[in-house]
């Protein structure tokens, strides 16, 4: 590889990296407890609410991806709603991300016997109370696994933003290759830098479930 063709762009090439874990983490910060409020309206609220519930997933899980980020990005301002390309995309990317999650965590509840919420509120335990200490340790080895692969999804379905004028790697990838014809460079060095992002949730997902195996003592 050719470091002096690669020179000039590394700094855009690392802002853009830079972007992009910015646009990951508040994705997935955003995401996980709308998704959650949505598994537990869907799984344990009442009827009408769960429909509806169910019919906004549904919407959002149907529509391409970047239908929704071109939705948002020139849809807003038709309805007076102007905003920057990293806050119209980290919207459609949040919407996106916790219509699935929101599925990944409701399997993981529905998995459980409802008996037990029903022992627990003869019990007079609080819902609060019952969530934390009954149903959620038993949902969460189910509910991780997919959880976490969602989460690298939705890593680098972040390179969707480029088509909304945000300048992230692969936005600036796609700019070096352009003008240097060279894209197998910059190509591959974007690769490398989404399996580094996406590695360290492979490495916090082992960490994850190693840990639920010790505190809750569950077979291998």
């Amino acid at each position: 590889m050719d470091y002096a063709l690669i020179a000039p762009y590394l700094p855009d090439l690392l802002s853009g990296f830079w972007i992009t874990v910015q646009l990951s983490v508040i994705t997935l910060v955003l995401a996980t407890p709308i998704a959650t409020a949505i598994a537990l309206g869907r799984d344990l609220g009442p009827r009408p609410l769960a429909r509806a519930l169910a019919v906004l997933v549904n919407v959002v899980r149907l529509l391409p991806a970047l239908i929704v980020l071109y939705f948002v990005f020139y849809g807003g301002p038709q309805l007076g709603l102007r905003m920057k390309p990293m806050t119209a995309a980290t919207i459609g990317l949040v919407a996106m991300g916790a219509a699935y999650m929101s599925e990944d965590i409701r399997g993981g509840f529905s998995a459980l016997d409802r008996g037990q919420l029903a022992a627990c509120r003869a019990l007079g335990l609080p819902f609060g109370h019952a969530l934390r200490r009954v149903l959620l340790p038993q949902a969460l080895p189910l509910i991780v696994p997919p959880y976490m692969t969602r989460a690298i999804i939705m890593v680098k379905g972040t390179s969707l933003a480029s088509m909304v004028s945000v300048a992230d790697l692969t936005a600036e990838a796609t700019r070096a290759s352009s003008i240097t014809y060279q894209p197998y460079v910059f190509v591959l060095l974007a690769g490398v830098l989404y399996l580094a992002l996406s590695g360290v949730l492979v490495a916090f997902q082992a960490w994850v479930e190693r840990h639920l195996r010790l505190r809750y003592r569950l077979a291998r």
